[in-house]
């Protein structure tokens, strides 16, 4: 693709903000709701979506265990040194910034409030999954790293969870499950994965980007309010994974070169979004309006 074409595509992205980098995780998302997200819909727009209480959980779990664990935390380019704070203190601040966010519905805003013992069982269990790692080395969170593959418009841009100087985590908690049942919520504890097969094919492609931004050793972690899985994914899969997560990447900036950028020319190259599917449970009202003129819903 010539420069020029590139740069205008680059200028249309993000509602005509400007957008110049993918993530791994706008990688792991279906093209659909990359076009919705990314190329119609502003960073305000992204930032309006509605978390699940699920999502809440997961931030509690690491960005507690960050500030607890890590000597160092990013933020963008500048690396802050962590201030030694008790759990609870740290805990109740991170809840704050949370809460500030609103719930999806009446349900969501029980779950978050129900979901609290259990997320602090799984901090715990992250504790301890992070220190089996690392033992007493010395730890960086939320470093920005980057790979730029030859050809690609759009350098791969993501944050690392924990770090050492020849180690990095990728972190996944396992949220407690809420159902209905004749007594009111009942709590549904998720299972981990018992080997690195079962584990999630998009987190793989994160680990691999990871490993290949970085050269250092590769490791998953999952956790729940019970116990932790540590995972040590081998080159070979990682690679395999990177370039699965790359393939990705240059099917996007194909369909973005044939319709030059313009989302109603690339969302009649690809199938209709069923909205019923989790992956579109945060849309905003004006996205879903966006989603149902590109496709005609």
């Amino acid at each position: 693709m010539n420069e020029q074409l590139a740069q205008a595509i680059r200028s249309q992205l993000s509602g005509g903000q400007g957008y110049d980098h993918f993530s791994p995780s706008s990688l792991n998302i279906p093209i659909q709701k990359f076009i919705i997200s990314y190329i119609c819909s502003t960073q305000e727009m992204r930032r309006a979506n509605k978390a699940s209480y699920k999502a809440h959980y997961g931030n509690l779990c690491g960005n507690v265990a960050q500030r607890l664990l890590s000597k160092y935390i990013f933020k963008a380019a500048e690396k802050e040194e962590v201030k030694p704070e008790l759990f609870d203190k740290i805990f109740e601040h991170e809840l704050t910034i949370i809460n500030k966010n609103e719930p999806k519905d009446e349900r969501d805003a029980q779950c978050r409030i129900d979901m609290i013992p259990s997320c602090k069982a799984s901090i715990e269990q992250t504790l301890k999954l992070v220190k089996e790692i690392f033992k007493d080395e010395t730890l960086t969170s939320e470093r920005y790293v980057h790979v730029t593959p030859p050809g690609l418009i759009l350098d791969i841009l993501g944050r690392i969870d924990f770090e050492s100087e020849n180690k990095f985590l990728e972190l996944k908690s396992k949220p407690i499950n809420f159902r209905k049942n004749k007594n009111g919520m009942g709590q549904i504890i998720q299972k981990l994965p018992n080997t690195i097969d079962d584990c999630e094919e998009t987190y793989l492609k994160q680990v691999a980007f990871y490993w290949k931004a970085t050269g250092k050793k590769a490791y998953l972690g999952y956790v729940n309010q019970e116990e932790y899985k540590i995972f040590e994914p081998e080159d070979d899969r990682l690679e395999y994974y990177y370039q699965q997560l790359i393939k990705k990447a240059f099917t996007i900036q194909n369909l973005l070169e044939v319709s030059k950028g313009d989302a109603k020319q690339m969302a009649k190259l690809v199938e209709a979004p069923d909205l019923k599917n989790f992956y579109y449970s945060d849309l905003t009202e004006d996205q879903i309006n966006i989603t149902k003129e590109l496709w005609g819903l």
